[in-house]
């Protein structure tokens, strides 16, 4: 499991230390914490991809966007969009796109090509 977090002057401060605490709650015996810099996180495109791609789920499927939204992180056991890395909002993207179209035959479109690297 990842938790996300902050470290500043030597104190660890956890974005969701309540969902942290739940987690230990879950578990016994012998464990390994890694602690590390965060990769980069999603990009700007990466993100407004990602919005026209959930409104047209949405659209089709009959749920608000917050719902599809929620239905996605649900599906692939996302906490939370904001803390994956490029790498892994790209994976995220594509499971989504192979999702759409073999369970749904729902063709989403391709992400717009831009200077930067992907997405």
């Amino acid at each position: 499991m990842k938790f996300a977090g902050k470290i500043k002057q030597g104190k660890l401060t956890l974005d969701d230390n309540l969902g942290f605490r739940d987690y230990l709650r879950l578990i016994e015996g012998d464990v390994h914490l890694e602690i590390k810099p965060t990769e980069k996180v999603r990009s700007p495109q990466q993100n407004a991809y990602y919005r026209v791609i959930i409104r047209i789920l949405s659209k089709d499927l009959g749920y608000t966007e917050a719902e599809m939204h929620k239905v996605i992180k649900e599906k692939y056991n996302v906490e939370s969009t904001k803390q994956l890395s490029k790498p892994e909002f790209t994976e995220l993207i594509e499971e989504i796109k192979r999702w759409a179209v073999i369970e749904m035959g729902i063709v989403l479109p391709n992400a717009k090509p831009t200077r930067q690297s992907s997405y």
